[in-house]
């Protein structure tokens, strides 16, 4: 009779195959979706605005994370039934996969603001959230990341301790040893950076409803920009929205059941839905990739826009988000 273990461990296991082909399907359905916007953007100059930069930076940190975490690690480890990488390397690929997430947690903060700063302060816009400002930020971000994963590293494999995706649980998990605990304070940044991208976008839904309704005399070209705007806004809360379904299942749903098949869904399978629906969405919602947009605004793309977006008249009207 077959061991608990040696179960868990076979690939043949229906549990372990199914997890094995979602975690394929899933990946490189995620990874198409992300590299695709990466390459209208480098493709198409008229795609280079802020708002659009930063979906990019969002792109490559899904891919990493799709390509190198799930498809490299956990996908190879379900099937062989052991890990083709040291526990060191293991340990960093899944470190570096968790600051990236964090640092498109700081992204929805900056997309927030992004959106109040057009809607507040219209005249001010192409200063604050400039392409250049946008980037510089970005880079920063992700810098205070990499040093910091660096750091945490370094410490914990100092020690002999590594983080690893355990077959057991089909999920990743921090070494449990004695020495490598440490409190993670992951959840409670994740819990403060929602609460104020909740905020900032409750004030910037307000002045949307506000223009909406205040917009009935106003010219077409100036609904057309209520409407595009609105669409984007929509883009983003669905984005959003994917980082508050993760959150739950880490801090409430993942404790309903100790079953590996649920602690293989709110540990792994959330997760990896969540970098590629994110890229999925930019995709429905880009300009050059989506019908829906353009059956649904029937705007003109950027390139045929007006080159003075901004006027001493943009004050009485609603901005347009880059």
């Amino acid at each position: 009779m077959e061991s608990p273990t040696e179960v868990i461990l076979d690939y043949s296991n229906p549990l372990n195959a199914t997890v094995a082909i979602l975690t394929l399907v899933i990946g490189v359905f995620g990874v198409i979706c992300n590299s695709s916007i990466v390459y209208i953007f480098y493709k198409e100059k008229s795609e280079r605005s802020s708002f659009n930069l930063i979906c990019v930076f969002r792109s490559f940190s899904n891919i990493y994370i799709l390509g190198t975490t799930f498809l490299g690690l956990f996908l190879p480890k379900t099937v062989l039934g052991f890990s083709p990488y040291p526990p060191a390397l293991e340990s960093t690929l899944i470190h570096i996969s968790n600051t990236l997430y964090l640092g498109n947690e700081y992204q929805i903060i900056l997309v927030a603001v992004n959106r109040f700063i057009a809607m507040f302060l219209p005249v001010h816009y192409n200063k604050l959230c400039g392409f250049k400002s946008t980037l510089l930020i970005l880079i920063l971000i992700y810098l205070v990341r990499i040093v910091i994963v660096i750091f945490e590293t370094y410490e914990q494999l100092k020690v002999n301790c590594h983080t690893s995706f355990l077959l057991v649980a089909l999920a990743w998990r921090y070494d449990n040893q004695e020495q490598c605990q440490f409190e993670d304070n992951i959840l409670v940044v994740i819990s403060i950076t929602f609460a104020i991208m909740t905020a900032i976008n409750g004030a910037t839904l307000l002045k949307i409803i506000s223009f909406y309704k205040s917009s009935k005399n106003e010219s077409n070209e100036t609904k057309k920009r209520i409407r595009r705007n609105v669409f984007l806004f929509f883009q983003t809360g669905l984005q959003d929205s994917l980082y508050l379904i993760d959150l739950s299942f880490m801090m409430k749903f993942s404790s309903l059941s100790e079953a590996r098949v649920w602690s293989y869904i709110s540990g792994t399978f959330v997760w990896e839905c969540l970098h590629s629906i994110d890229g999925f969405i930019m995709i429905m919602f880009n300009e050059k990739l989506s019908l829906l947009r353009k059956r649904l605004l029937a705007t003109p793309t950027a390139t045929h826009l007006p080159q003075k977006t901004f006027t001493v008249s943009v004050v009485s009207r609603l901005p347009e988000i880059n």
